[in-house]
């Protein structure tokens, strides 16, 4: 069947004469012509090389003998085509051809190569899905039949998009099966893709699959990441866990080729710190929550049997030099620090060049690297949520961003996740349309972001010019595709519905994550259906064993609080393993926060989990990690 897509890709330059003969064979490849009339086929003979240059003349005629051509030399000579319409840089053109092309009656391998040709250029479009779709064709069926050195690009295409595509565990198993055929040079980083997918699943699942699972590398792998991800959080287990595996798979080839995280496991295990230096303003709700979910986490390694540190912590509320305190805590014996909190004390760290132990600060300072490369920042950053907003609604193939937010204040939280999301918008190639600030008049901002009220406008200087009264019906703006809502609970609920309201219902709102209140209210969060938002899985999902234990220890009931409780949950998570982020570039960690990677500035940001208001509750979306 022959597959056709109607996209909007900016146009190709060629000349108008290179163009009449694409658009003719097109139609004639697509059955929508038959052969050519005598007028057209003088026009194409016409058409001398004074008209085109060189390499369109050879490309006229390549494709004049692909008209001409039966199957499946006809494929075979368009493919070529193709490729020569690719290398000048006419991925339009090469496209329609591509799409144009029936490749049923094509042998296997150039029916493969055409259709690894169109997902490619795809995918540069960002067309993941439906470059996917053309990959998953039944012709690739019978992709084993291929040499290796034919099969391997096709599967890691497959991998890579399956992973684009949150489906991990066809992207894992892609890799898995090319892990046989590739070059040994690739086998390292092929592990660690195929460990990053799998450790994107959740225990419960790795488990199930490594014991129902029959085949040798695959069951091997399942098992192995069961390790890397039931156990993450206490070293001492997972130590002993991997030797049982190292011992009982010695044919696999994760063995001699094993993943980083996993390599690092002893290492870490023998330098974590003894003794771990606090440094919080314990006088505040944030300095408070914070400290009872680091110790949370401790508590829950300790009643595990797994090694944990002396904690001593230090009161920074009041300090008037927050070097004091740190220098202080290292004179006590703190192998490491973790803290400070305020974003004022975390800059005096952040220009210090011989900080003398491994520090983990609880804020940052954004777009730079620290002096010390002791120095590693781990903050909660308004700027990285909006940045992830706008690439998430980026992917989802918006370009036509409209802003709603609240009014300037005092704090300049909102403000900085509206500026973020403009700059890295606009950095991508979107456009902002539409922006408005709200206080209490909902209806009449969103009102003016529709531009309902200049509808209105145009049709009463239309009655009147005419001299009679008109039949109206309000109409929105069309150039919005997307909207960015930054709202608390209450403003949300109400602005969500009023945009339905005002003829926008179909518009898609990505909100920030100040939308949801962290516990489930159906009955008021009804008014948030179809909104979509990224937060930490430590509010959107229940996997984590310690929530139970920790909501019961140390209760919270605002999403403000529960994500401080998570941010204290990671901070204690990531002590013993900043030298794995270190020394594995790809490596990852999955946090109560989110999915944990360190930047080149020292940095430790966090990857949201994305979720979808339905029937009022927050439903973990598919795009999630």
């Amino acid at each position: 069947m022959i597959m056709t897509m109607s996209l909007q890709f900016r146009p190709a330059e060629v000349t108008a004469g290179m163009r009449w003969v694409l658009i003719l064979l097109i139609m004639l490849l697509s059955g929508c012509a038959s052969t050519p009339n005598s007028d057209n086929a003088s026009s194409i003979s016409s058409l001398s090389s004074s008209q085109l240059n060189s390499g369109e003349a050879a490309l006229q005629a390549l494709l004049s003998r692909g008209v001409a051509a039966t199957s499946p030399e006809k494929e075979r000579i368009m493919y070529q085509a193709a490729n020569m319409l690719v290398s000048m840089e006419r991925v339009n053109d090469a496209l329609e051809l591509l799409d144009s092309l029936d490749t049923r009656p094509a042998p296997l391998e150039l029916a493969l190569n055409i259709m690894m040709l169109r997902a490619q250029l795809y995918l540069e479009y960002g067309q993941s899905e439906l470059a996917l779709q053309i990959l998953t064709n039944s012709r690739f069926d019978q992709l084993p039949q291929l040499p290796d050195n034919k099969q391997m690009p096709i599967r890691l295409l497959r991998a890579e998009l399956y992973q684009k595509t949150g489906d991990m565990l066809a992207s894992a198993s892609e890799r898995i099966h090319a892990d046989q055929i590739i070059p040994v040079s690739m086998i390292t980083h092929n592990h660690e893709n195929i460990w990053n997918t799998l450790t994107a699943l959740d225990a419960d699942t790795l488990t199930s699959l490594a014991n129902s699972e029959r085949r040798y590398e695959f069951q091997g792998w399942y098992k192995l990441a069961v390790i890397g991800k039931a156990y993450q959080y206490n070293l001492d287990r997972q130590l002993a866990e991997l030797e049982r595996w190292q011992s009982t798979w010695t044919r696999h080839p994760a063995l001699a080729y094993m993943p980083q995280a996993l390599k690092l496991v002893e290492t870490m295990a023998a330098e974590r710190p003894q003794t771990i230096a606090l440094l919080l303003p314990i006088d505040s709700q944030p300095g408070i929550v914070i400290r009872d979910g680091f110790m949370s986490a401790y508590y829950d390694v300790m009643q595990s049997g797994g090694k944990v540190p002396l904690i001593r912590v230090y009161e920074t509320s009041k300090t008037d030099s927050i070097l004091s305190v740190y220098n202080r805590a290292v004179a006590e014996g703190a192998e490491m620090v973790i803290g400070p909190l305020l974003k004022e004390n975390v800059e005096v760290l952040h220009k210090e060049r011989g900080l003398p132990v491994p520090t983990l600060a609880l804020n940052n300072i954004e777009g730079s690297r620290p002096l010390s490369d002791n120095l590693f920042q781990f903050a909660l950053s308004p700027e990285n949520e909006a940045i992830q907003i706008a690439e998430r609604a980026w992917q989802d193939g918006h370009r036509y961003a409209a802003i709603l937010s609240p009014a300037i204040t005092l704090d300049d939280f909102y403000e900085r996740k509206k500026q973020s999301f403009k700059a890295h918008w606009l950095a991508l190639g979107g456009h902002i349309v539409a922006e408005e600030a709200f206080r209490e008049n909902y209806t009449g901002v969103v009102s003016s972001l529709l531009d309902i009220n200049d509808s209105q406008t145009r049709m009463k200087a239309v009655s009147n010019l005419i001299g009679e009264e008109l039949v109206f019906t309000q109409r929105r703006r069309q150039d919005i595709d997307m909207i960015f809502l930054i709202a608390e609970p209450g403003p949300a609920r109400q602005i969500n519905p009023t945009l339905a309201y005002l003829y926008a219902g179909d518009i898609p709102v990505y909100g920030s994550q100040d939308i949801y209140s962290g516990l489930p209210r159906p009955l008021v969060d009804n008014d948030l259906n179809g909104v979509v938002f990224g937060d930490s899985p430590w509010l959107l999902s229940f996997e984590d064993e310690l929530k139970a234990k920790a909501t019961q220890l140390f209760p919270q009931n605002n999403a403000l609080t529960l994500r401080l409780q998570a941010f204290g949950i990671d901070a204690f998570r990531l002590y013993p393993r900043l030298k794995q982020l270190q020394t594995a570039p790809d490596s990852q960690i999955y946090g109560a926060t989110g999915l944990l990677r360190l930047t080149d500035n020292n940095n430790i940001i966090r990857e949201l989990t994305w979720a979808r208001v339905t029937d009022g509750l927050a439903q973990l979306d598919a795009a999630s990690p």
